[in-house]
């Protein structure tokens, strides 16, 4: 199969109505963050058009949504190619969570009402989440309530650019989930959230804080390594065929 059209077997099969550039975008972006479509994947027009029997219109608007979600990228002369996250993308990532992040957590003084109630919600869908065994639940519940925390901070710009990188987020929990089987032993996430939302809740901003940091920065070291272990396998193999190609050219060795 080619990498125009791997992974993409049965898109459009879910969507409510044809034409839904949005619903496929979703189908699209799920994929991407399970493995069923792969990093350096070309997702052409056409193809995505013919898999998800929609047009050429449509497939356009998917790829447009699909860029602005940041999993996927347009070079020119390429066209829309899906990323592949390097371990200096992951220390950007988080680099940037942790700003956000810790800004929500400082702007929340006193917390209002229904603040605190999407809080407690956002624990309680994370830990139905874990007990559920299925990571993207599980990646989906964590975005869910660390984007409560930024919530908190009353921007509806920082909301936006949180949602932005959201994507890239799934995407790195996602990849460290499945190789460190996250999904089989919660209770420590589980027990962190709590105690975030419990010090958020009992207007302890700064042990907030600092266990938010320690939160974020252990998740985003544990990625870099992840990415750099993926990052010199994708290099190791890049050599490898190099090598055999020189050999080939070169012919049988006398």
């Amino acid at each position: 199969m080619s990498t125009d059209s791997a992974g993409l077997a049965g898109l459009g099969n879910s969507l409510h109505r044809r034409g839904s550039a949005d619903q496929l975008a979703d189908e699209i972006l799920e994929r991407i963050v399970n493995g069923q479509i792969r990093p350096g994947t070309s997702l052409r027009e056409a193809a995505l058009a013919d898999a998800g029997g929609v047009s050429r219109n449509t497939a356009r608007e998917t790829l447009r949504i699909l860029v602005a979600g940041g999993l996927v990228q347009h070079y020119p002369h390429r066209g829309a190619v899906v990323c592949e996250l390097g371990p200096d993308d992951i220390r950007d990532i988080y680099r940037l969570r942790m700003m956000m992040e810790v800004e929500g957590v400082r702007a929340a003084d006193q917390l209002r009402p229904e603040q605190e109630e999407r809080l407690r919600q956002a624990v309680e869908d994370f830990e139905a989440a874990a007990a559920s065994k299925d990571v993207a639940h599980l990646v989906a519940a964590d975005i869910s309530f660390h984007s409560r925390i930024v919530e908190l901070a009353d921007s509806p710009r920082l909301n936006r650019f949180y949602r932005s990188i959201a994507n890239e987020v799934r995407f790195g929990f996602s990849v460290v989930s499945v190789l460190d089987r996250e999904a089989e032993q919660p209770e420590p996430l589980i027990e962190e959230h709590r105690q975030i939302c419990l010090h958020l809740i009992q207007g302890d901003t700064t042990a907030a804080a600092g266990l938010l940091t320690a939160h974020l920065r252990r998740f985003g070291e544990r990625l870099y390594e992840v990415f750099s272990r993926l990052d010199d396998q994708r290099e190791n193999t890049a050599t490898s065929g190099r090598d055999e190609k020189r050999v080939s050219a070169a012919g049988p060795a006398a």
